[in-house]
């Protein structure tokens, strides 16, 4: 029994161990059941920390990309802001130094402004020391100048042997008399300028144009071409028939260069300019710009003399012309072209059988002071000199030879009697010298061009011209001073005085052939 017992308290031991057992399988299996699930949880949980990863590397990726946008923002605007700031500074700099530019600047300008108002206060008296510098200037190379021109051989001529050997820069010329061999043959001469056949009217021109301001400036000026018929006086101072710009003679341009200086100053000064334009012809004087070119001028009753030294015209009765430009004044001067007297002589088909004078007379008026100058250019276009028997001359012409040789004469007396600063100088002793008279005496400017035909047939007469010019670049006119010796003058002299014997002996001539032409004479 107590077997049993134990037995059935094995048995029930043994029950109570399986329920034990089967409650820790329950347990254990719970237990199971739980790990699964915390696996479960835990692999739910790593899934979702890779999720969570995966988030946070993208919102890491995205955040370091805006850091690197930012930091690159950020070092661009740092270095914006460090570059305006170097600016501001480089412009803070930039804008002391142009305020002390400025300042020096305004300093400067005052200065300038006060140095151009005491200029403009001493404007017209530096203007009028100007002018009186540049007259000095012309005296120094002398009141009367003489510049020699060697006329091309013409069209026709070629081939003909020229009298010209040598011709210098500084107006040195050396002619050879083809009847005379070595030394005796050579004649030199110096002049203020030669002119070879070469030269063009613009450079002729060139050295004459300072005086023409001076004519503007209150002097007189004389330019005239001496020379024999043929040797290109017309050319020189006028020009061809129908001439260009190009070929446009000492007139014309000196008209032009006038006007345009004119111009130049009207800022300072006002001018009126007048021209008048005369002819001598047979010792009497006509207007070429008259209705009338047949009526003669008496100068001994206009008393020119005194009235044309008071009235700065060279001929008071004769036609005055307004002009305003160098056009007005050329169809004046071929108006007066027209009306002049020009024949043929065996030296030249168309030869000038008188002395044109064209007078320009300007008149300026200070615009501040209200003071006024007067100046005169006269353009004068002299005859041909020749003797009587080369031109062939019969009647009529004969005698304008005679009265052309004759005022070429009187006008050598003037010159001389100038050069020895004779206190009369015979002015009246032809018209041709009445009317040049305010340009030829006192303080003018006077320019002669002498002529030179260069043919070996012209020699005799091309030597005279020479002597004539050559004497005549020693004369002393207001300041410009003689540089020639007392031989020289007794040359002079001399030649006067040979062609006063020899028209002296023409004009005996004459008379002879007139008492022979008309019997009634000589009863």
């Amino acid at each position: 029994m107590e077997s049993r017992n134990r037995a059935k308290e094995f048995e029930s031991s043994l029950m109570e161990s399986r329920n034990r057992v089967k409650e820790v399988e329950s347990s254990l299996l719970e237990s199971r059941n739980k790990v699964k699930e915390v696996e479960s949880l835990l692999m739910e949980s790593r899934n979702r920390e890779k999720e969570l990863e995966a988030i946070s590397e993208s919102k890491s990726e995205s955040w370091s990309k805006k850091e690197n946008i930012y930091h690159i923002f950020t070092d661009f605007q740092l270095g914006a802001l460090r570059e305006l700031r170097f600016a501001s500074q480089s412009i803070q700099q930039e804008i002391v130094r142009t305020k002390k530019s400025y300042l020096e600047g305004f300093s400067t300008l005052g200065s300038r402004i006060k140095v151009l108002d005491d200029a403009a206060k001493n404007y017209y008296s530096l203007l009028a020391e100007n002018r009186k510098l540049h007259n000095e200037l012309q005296e120094l190379k002398g009141n009367i100048r003489v510049y020699c021109r060697i006329r091309p051989f013409l069209p026709g001529q070629k081939g003909k042997q020229s009298i010209v050997e040598h011709i210098g820069e500084n107006g040195e010329l050396i002619v050879v008399n083809p009847a005379k061999q070595g030394k005796e043959g050579r004649r030199s001469f110096k002049f203020d300028k030669v002119y070879g056949p070469t030269a063009t009217q613009a450079e002729v021109f060139s050295d004459t144009q300072p005086l023409i301001q001076s004519v503007l400036d209150g002097y007189n000026v004389c330019i005239f071409a001496y020379g024999q018929t043929g040797s290109g006086k017309t050319y020189t101072m006028t020009g061809p028939d129908g001439a260009t710009e190009e070929d446009w003679g000492v007139n014309y341009r000196a008209l032009n260069n006038l006007f345009r200086i004119s111009q130049s100053r009207q800022s300072s000064f006002t001018y009126e300019v007048s021209v008048q334009m005369v002819e001598i012809y047979n010792e009497q004087v006509r207007d070429l710009l008259s209705s009338d070119v047949l009526v003669f001028l008496d100068l001994h009753t206009l008393g020119i003399l005194s009235t044309a030294k008071a009235s700065g015209l060279a001929v008071p009765d004769a036609s005055v012309q307004a002009v305003n430009s160098t056009s007005d004044v050329l169809e004046l001067m071929d108006i007066g072209l027209k009306n002049r007297a020009k024949s043929s002589t065996a030296l030249n088909e168309r030869s000038s059988r008188s002395h044109s004078v064209v007078s320009i007379h300007a008149r300026g008026v200070d615009l501040k002071s209200g003071s006024s100058l007067r100046g005169s250019l006269h353009l004068v276009d002299l005859a041909g000199s020749e003797r009587v028997d080369r031109s062939e001359v019969t009647g009529d012409r004969l005698k304008e030879a005679q009265h052309i040789n004759k005022s070429l004469s009187a006008l050598g007396d003037v010159i001389f009697a100038l050069s020895q600063k004779n206190a009369h100088v015979p002015y009246r002793n032809s018209k041709l010298t009445q009317v040049l008279q305010s340009s030829l005496g006192g303080q003018a400017k006077t320019l002669m061009f002498v002529q030179l035909n260069p043919d070996v047939s012209s020699y005799s007469e091309t030597l005279s011209t020479l002597k004539f010019a050559e004497r005549v670049s020693g004369v002393e006119l207001g300041a410009a001073k003689s540089s020639k010796e007392g031989r020289d003058v007794r040359e002079l002299m001399e030649q006067v005085a040979s062609l006063k014997d020899t028209i002296a002996k023409k004009d005996d001539e004459i008379e002879t052939l007139q008492l022979h032409k008309d019997p009634k004479n000589a009863v």
